[in-house]
């Protein structure tokens, strides 16, 4: 299974208004944890919601290895199927379970009121999480989610084109912007920008140290131009102006591939999972990319990961309940629980993600033969861009508002309309606005 409240009065007033707003911060607790307690002589019984196809085969596996806790599974269709069935029974009052996979980031879950005040419970197990991990479940110190990391950043770099221009991989988003100044004129781009893909802007603002949301008492503080933004937006703008990026969009993946194939691309950032099917459809240039850490900012190595799903317990949950929860997380996290994952049909295990533990074993069997110029490196690079994936990039009260807005203004950057500070600029006042009608406080920077 993937694992993947009460505010503090100082900071409720500036996030309760969207659950007032939407008519759900009257609901108080509404997961009957009387419909799944334990009697005297048997274990504590808990109802866990995902989508994950695994979840049933891991659950049987924990509930036979102790008799403490009993877990039940509830299968869910999608993604956005769990998101509607859970609204629903939030809003009707209705049962709700003890664990939900995680549909929207921690501060909407918050906002919401739906996560549970978790600090306590999960104390016991927080050693198995990264550094990274705990900041994503973590707001005003104070936990309403379990830890949780996206798969590590790192870089890849076409051999060929390296060879062509004289040039190593990449260390530096400096040196890939020296690159393209080298390979435009040939037109070898060194980057795709995706018009409806924000994401590479959202990690280097990260990397730069940006912080879009932050609390400040009872308000939220707001600010996309900061330092670390405007450091983000002038790198992207410079590969724009230069015209050293191509445009292939990730909804058309056969285009994509073919153009990534090309040896017209000389760099990209990725993540473990993506390679097997750059594997699959890269043929040509298969065995010629050069596996590299992330490429520095300021001088400093950091890996960006933008969580924008977090595990939560349901608020009203017990503290019996949330014990078990944890004993459960703390098994779906060990070796025994992660192999108990494994994936039947294609007899694989995901590279697990967020934990403090030594991962080499997992890094080593997600690494597709062929594939990388350099596969001794492979292993610590993916393995330190798994560990050191940086947390605690605030999302805000209205995500699902806002991102929209940003996919759009960045599509118009992209397409050389407005500049990429100029996109920034626009979503923060979308985002002023939106917070503005939801009566929730907020200063912008």
């Amino acid at each position: 299974m993937k694992r993947s409240h009460n505010m503090a009065m100082r900071v409720g007033a500036g996030i309760a208004a969207v659950a007032t707003l939407m008519g759900m911060a009257a609901c108080g607790s509404t997961n009957n944890a009387g419909d799944t307690a334990a009697t005297s002589n048997g274990p504590t019984e808990i109802e866990v919601w995902t989508w994950s196809t695994t979840g049933q085969q891991q659950a049987e596996a924990f509930n036979k290895s102790q008799n403490e806790v009993k877990v039940k599974v509830v299968l869910q269709a999608s993604n956005t199927a769990q998101q509607q069935n859970f609204r629903n029974a939030f809003e009707a009052k209705k049962s709700l379970p003890d664990l939900v996979q995680g549909f929207a980031p921690l501060t909407t879950n918050v906002a919401n009121g739906w996560a549970e005040d978790i600090t306590d419970s999960i104390q016991p197990i927080l050693g198995i999480f990264s550094d990274g991990a705990k900041k994503n479940a973590e707001l005003n110190g104070k936990y309403y989610g379990i830890p949780v990391a996206p798969a590590g950043q790192y870089s890849i770099s076409n051999t060929d084109v390296l060879s062509k221009y004289g040039v190593d991989a990449p260390k530096t988003w400096d040196e890939l912007l020296a690159l393209g100044k080298k390979s435009n004129a040939d037109g070898v781009k060194i980057f795709n920008l995706a018009g409806e893909d924000p994401s590479v802007l959202m990690q280097l603002a990260q990397e730069a140290g940006a912080n879009w949301f932050s609390i400040d008492g009872d308000s939220w503080k707001v600010n996309f131009l900061d330092e670390g933004s405007t450091k983000a937006a002038d790198i992207i703008q410079q590969m724009i102006d230069g015209k050293m990026v191509s445009n292939e969009t990730w909804t058309d993946t056969g285009s994509l591939y073919k153009f990534f194939d090309s040896g017209n691309l000389a760099f990209m950032t990725t993540q473990y999972w993506s390679v097997p099917n750059f594997k699959t459809n890269m043929p040509n240039t298969s065995g010629k990319w050069k596996i590299s850490a992330y490429p520095e900012i300021d001088g400093t190595a950091k890996v960006p990961g933008i969580v924008t799903q977090v595990d939560f317990v349901p608020k009203g949950t017990d503290k019996a309940h949330q014990e078990a929860v944890m004993k459960w997380e703390k098994y779906i996290n060990s070796d025994e629980g992660i192999e108990a994952g494994r994936d039947k049909a294609s007899n694989t295990v995901p590279l697990p993600t967020g934990l403090s533990g030594d991962l080499t074993k997992y890094v080593k069997a997600n690494i597709p033969d062929g594939f990388y110029s350099n596969p001794d490196d492979a292993v610590d690079i993916i393995n330190t861009a798994t560990k050191d994936v940086m947390g605690g990039f605030n999302l805000g009260p209205d995500y699902d508002a806002w991102f929209p807005e940003l996919q759009d203004q960045w599509g118009k950057a992209v397409n050389g309309q407005i500049t990429v500070k100029e996109a920034l600029k626009n979503t923060q006042d979308f985002v002023a606005k939106d917070l503005k009608s939801k009566g929730i406080n907020y200063t912008v920077d």
